[in-house]
């Protein structure tokens, strides 16, 4: 235990507070407490990257608009997020609905036609590594999420994220005209695990879990009066996160790194009338 001291009236008496220590490191392990399962596992990731890395926004940017082929493979994660675990919520589901149906929209036509042309070759989606297939044979892409998204273990681990389609086919002709046959589209998560943004607010966090955001929003009342005994007896052992606790975990202990995120593929057969796309 760790005591605080403050007057509990002005003027008054100052009085000794026992409170619960909480470390950062220790938010994993409540987070599984809450039941969460791939958040925690994100979390240790970064945690566990020796030395410090971090991310700067230019960094960041070219990570995700530019060529993939370029992350090194120490700033990358694609063995912890699974799409099928994805699919348990409401987010990515409605977001793979509408990928399904329209990938192959003008864009998509237009960036397909893009990568052949760079590629030089007649052949998309046969590569092994993510970040060849995120380079070389993505056609189309939808970002989504919101700050408003219930706070569960997909608010957790991906928040804000993208939904990204692969295409896996060749060019062959029809009726003397260049078409591209679509043998399997693949859908897939592309994301940053970063701390990019210094006040950007985390939560309310202690060894048990996260306060909801009604609970909350009183926290942040009772700390800006600096009602402190109150603050005590509804949510002692509670700290509030920012970006920038972590940033300074990093100076402090010269541990945790930004990285990207991928899925893996989840491949699927095209829609009929996406089958053959006439370039």
């Amino acid at each position: 235990m760790s005591i605080f001291k403050t007057k509990t009236v002005k003027g008054g008496k100052i009085t000794e507070i026992e409170t619960n220590v909480f470390y950062l490191n220790q938010i994993p392990d409540a987070m599984e407490k809450m039941g969460w399962e791939m958040t925690p596992k994100l979390m240790r990731h970064w945690f566990n990257t020796k030395p410090a890395y971090t991310f700067t926004e230019e960094i960041k940017s070219k990570y995700v608009a530019g060529n993939e082929i370029d992350i090194p493979g120490e700033r990358l994660n694609d063995s912890i997020i699974k799409i099928e675990w994805a699919l348990k919520y409401k987010q990515p589901q409605d977001v793979m609905s509408v990928l399904i149906n329209g990938w192959a929209s003008d864009a998509g036509i237009r960036q397909l036609k893009k990568k052949l042309k760079e590629s030089g070759k007649k052949t998309l989606g046969y590569e092994k590594d993510i970040r060849e297939i995120d380079t070389f044979s993505a056609v189309n892409v939808r970002q989504f999420g919101s700050k408003f998204d219930t706070i569960d273990d997909w608010y957790g681990a991906m928040g804000n994220s993208n939904m990204k389609v692969a295409v896996k086919g060749y060019v062959d002709k029809l009726d003397s005209k260049d078409i591209f046959v679509t043998e399997q589209i693949g859908m897939y998560l592309k994301d940053t695990y970063d701390f990019v943004g210094s006040n950007e607010p985390l939560g309310i966090w202690s060894k048990n879990g996260i306060l909801d955001k009604v609970s909350s929003v009183d926290y942040a009342a009772l700390y800006a009066t600096g009602s402190w005994m109150v603050l005590w007896l509804k949510y002692n052992g509670y700290i509030p996160v920012i970006n920038d606790s972590f940033r300074k975990w990093q100076k402090k202990h010269n541990e945790g790194g930004d990285f990207m995120v991928f899925s893996d593929i989840l491949w699927m057969e095209p829609l009929p009338q996406n089958r053959v796309i006439h370039l």
